[in-house]
């Protein structure tokens, strides 16, 4: 157990010091890939505002497909490097699994028949999406 805390408390302290800006923040491919998910999740909110049941399952597709494509990559927060050292590769692996549940929370959008299931739809979104950037988003400002 302490084993563990110390090894939080460790990942912790170099997670603080890499959201520091990093020369290719906000330029690399996930970048752009996240910037087309926020695109892709306006217009579906924008839909939904309207309960246009029809067109925000045909976006919730679109936005399927952009979730899956930033899977592959590893966030500039973890590493700016193909290799991943052990700790990394486990803060890549929490990553992972946020982006899968932030798939299977896409993935229930798309079936969502009512307004009402969409609604609960997108709040499983809402909520993935902030606890990944919390965790993941570096901080381009600095």
């Amino acid at each position: 157990m302490k084993k563990i805390l110390l090894t939080l408390a460790l990942s912790f302290t170099t997670l603080v010091s890499a959201h520091a800006a990093h020369p290719q923040c906000g330029e690399t491919e996930l970048a752009k890939i996240m910037g087309e998910m926020k695109d892709d999740m306006k217009a579906i909110k924008g839909a939904a505002k309207s309960n246009d049941t029809i067109k925000v399952s045909a976006l919730a597709q679109d936005l399927l497909i952009t979730v899956r494509k930033a899977d592959d990559y590893v966030p500039l927060v973890i590493s700016d490097k193909k290799e991943l050292t052990a700790a990394q590769q486990a803060e890549f692996d929490d990553y992972k699994k946020g982006m899968a549940a932030l798939e299977d929370a896409v993935t229930e959008l798309t079936m969502a028949k009512t307004a009402d299931e969409q609604k609960a739809a997108l709040g499983k979104i809402g909520k993935s999406a902030k606890k990944g950037h919390k965790a993941f988003k570096m901080d381009c400002d600095d």
